[in-house]
């Protein structure tokens, strides 16, 4: 097993088309057919929030992030990290430097979904600060559960 890598988080703004292809490459090896495409991920880097966890500036996980309605809410619509990288702190590490640039920009609370069934995604969200907040039976139809999680986001630098 590998030790924790030297992680770092950075906000994409803007997508070259090598990086755009990384990008797509790397959600659909993670999230398959439900990661955000090309056709998405340079619209969350212009008008949203798109965020990397690099080691030895290889992207090794993404967070792709919209605001709510409600003031100060942000929803977490993508989160991976890369199966070789997994189960080994990455995705603790990645959403708690997330958490923390997230809240210095003044916002107060990160929302996602997740499928309670996900014993591994319930264990990462629960350690970093994710509270269940509500359940959503069906959400993505029949059958398919989701949970509604929240965590609180600090505003210290």
């Amino acid at each position: 097993m590998m030790a924790s890598p030297l992680l770092t988080v950075r906000r994409l703004t803007c997508l070259p088309p090598e990086l755009l292809q990384e990008m797509e490459r790397c959600g659909m090896e993670s999230l398959g057919e439900s990661a955000p495409n090309r056709w998405m991920l340079p619209v969350i880097a212009s008008w949203g929030l798109l965020y990397v966890a690099s080691v030895d500036n290889k992207i090794i996980g993404s967070a792709q992030i919209m605001r709510c309605m409600e003031a100060g809410d942000l929803y977490m619509d993508a989160f991976y990290i890369q199966p070789g990288y997994r189960r080994v702190g990455c995705g603790k590490k990645f959403l708690f430097l997330l958490k923390k640039q997230l809240g210095q920009l003044g916002f107060m609370r990160l929302l996602a979904t997740m499928d309670p069934n996900n014993g591994a995604g319930v264990r990462l969200y629960a350690t970093a600060g994710f509270e269940v907040v509500d359940n959503l039976p069906d959400y993505y139809g029949k059958g398919c559960h989701r949970l509604l999680i929240a965590a609180p986001l600090s505003r210290k630098r």
